[in-house]
């Protein structure tokens, strides 16, 4: 963050009860940077949710970027991003590409195109918060991040669904500008409960969603078999084929006709070691 370019800005560090030495190592960088405008705040452990909302909360800015703390901003971030933001017309939500790493692979992370809620919502989430600005008083009027730890996890997509259910503009910008790193530590670490509570935030939108014809249930059907496809594929990285055998057929239990399920369920066969 103290590499963007150019420094107008604010950096709030929120510790949500870490045990690795974060808070020493944040106040010995900040004793040594006495004019930069660092506010760190520790609190109890509550939840990614929790965290980001004690962050909103205290930013005095007209926008917020996020940065996870796995993550990596490049350093014309800030710069490229107010130029978007600073137009006639600026949208409530930007979000720009990210390099994935993972491991020892890197590959480009190309989010979009989904601008409606309709689109995040049955077609699956395509932003990414490290790589998000918000406008701050949208994510106020909202209620800010749910602190409801059967979403931890997914507080992101949960948000950024209810933001543009409330009508907010979102773009996409195709630079690169930040590094997403999957840790195998991270929450998404364990696949089988990142699926069931991606189900429980899908039942919830589900619930309030307006229109239930034929094609709207269908639609919901799909959804769900695509997060059970999700988590068998997953498990197929992992190489444990019998777990991700499970999940596949619970896919197309759901969605017999999807041929994306049939595919990797016959893949993930021909890897199970009888």
């Amino acid at each position: 963050v103290f590499a963007q370019t150019p420094a107008d800005y604010e950096i709030i560090i929120v510790d949500d009860g870490s045990q690795d030495g974060s808070l020493q190592t944040v106040d010995k960088w900040a004793a040594e940077h006495p004019n930069v405008a660092l506010h760190h705040i520790r609190q109890e452990h509550r939840g990614i949710g929790a965290a980001r909302n004690t962050g909103v909360w205290h930013a005095t800015g007209t926008y917020i970027a996020f940065l996870d703390s796995d993550d990596v901003w490049l350093e014309r971030k800030l710069e490229i991003m107010a130029k978007h933001l600073r137009r006639a017309a600026p949208p409530d939500i930007i979000c720009h590409d990210e390099w994935l790493e993972e491991g020892t692979r890197k590959r480009r992370l190309r989010h979009g195109p989904h601008r409606s809620y309709a689109g995040l919502l049955f077609k699956g989430n395509s932003l990414s918060t490290s790589a998000t600005v918000v406008r701050r008083n949208k994510i106020i009027e909202v209620g800010g991040f749910s602190e409801n730890l059967q979403f931890n996890g997914l507080e992101d997509y949960d948000l950024w669904l209810r933001l543009l259910r409330a009508g907010c503009h979102v773009e996409y910008v195709r630079d690169v500008l930040g590094v997403y790193r999957v840790q195998g530590q991270g929450i998404t670490s364990d696949i089988e409960q990142h699926c069931e509570r991606g189900l429980t935030l899908l039942e919830a939108h589900f619930t309030e969603w307006p229109r239930r014809s034929f094609y709207y249930r269908v639609l919901m059907m799909k959804r769900r078999a695509a997060m059970f496809r999700g988590a068998g594929r997953a498990f197929m990285k992992r190489g444990d084929h019998e777990r991700a055998g499970r999940f596949l057929f619970r896919a197309l239990r759901r969605d017999p006709l999807c041929w994306k399920a049939w595919v990797q369920a016959a893949f993930n066969a021909g890897r199970i070691r009888l």
